[in-house]
């Protein structure tokens, strides 16, 4: 039987949400493993045939995916599928700033094929503290400076999502991704 292992990394929910949806689905098609990234030395990722990826996007970063970078090697690449969970839209500008910082750095010609998804997360206003505040008041003096045009449906829209918070989190932003993990799978 095929194994795949979903680890994520998540600040306040997010993503292990989406993780979970994702550990639970394939378990209906291979042996799956879900863990915290935390927790990722007590599993070797060779015995894998697909491995999933998942951090929320800090200032385009996906987080602890550096780290986790450091481990994989072109043969563990291949058949990775990593996803970042964040309030932006997922324009081709976002999308290739956020692949750039992450996988980028380490396959900048994807010769090992990963494959990368954005998805929609949750922000609470409210629950944001220390450098992350501080990081989502300097993104909001950036929309409101007149160095974005804030006249742009998108701009205002991230605007309303940090002032006002928003929850995007669905279990149908996982169609497309299951469907790659599942290719993977088959492989």
């Amino acid at each position: 039987m095929k194994k795949a292992i979903v680890i994520y990394s998540s600040k306040r929910g997010s993503t292990q949400q989406y993780a979970e949806w994702i550990a639970e689905d394939l378990s209906k098609d291979c042996e799956c493993t879900l863990t915290s990234y935390k927790d990722i030395k007590a599993y070797n990722l060779y015995e894998y045939d697909l491995i999933v990826y998942g951090g929320w996007i800090r200032g385009s970063g996906i987080v602890d995916f550096d780290n986790l970078s450091k481990q994989l090697e072109p043969e563990l690449l291949s058949k990775m599928i990593i996803f970042g969970c964040g309030i932006a839209n997922e324009t081709p500008n976002n999308y290739m700033q956020v692949w750039s910082l992450n996988v980028g750095k380490i396959d900048p010609h994807n010769e090992c094929k990963s494959i990368l998804y954005i998805l929609g997360g949750r922000y609470d206003p409210e629950k944001v503290t220390g450098f992350d505040k501080a990081l989502m008041k300097v993104c909001k003096k950036v929309l409101t400076s007149g160095k974005v045009d804030s006249a742009t449906e998108e701009a205002n829209q991230m605007l309303d999502r940090i002032e006002n918070g928003c929850n995007l989190v669905s279990q149908d932003n996982l169609k497309s991704l299951l469907k790659d993990c599942r290719k993977v799978l088959d492989k």
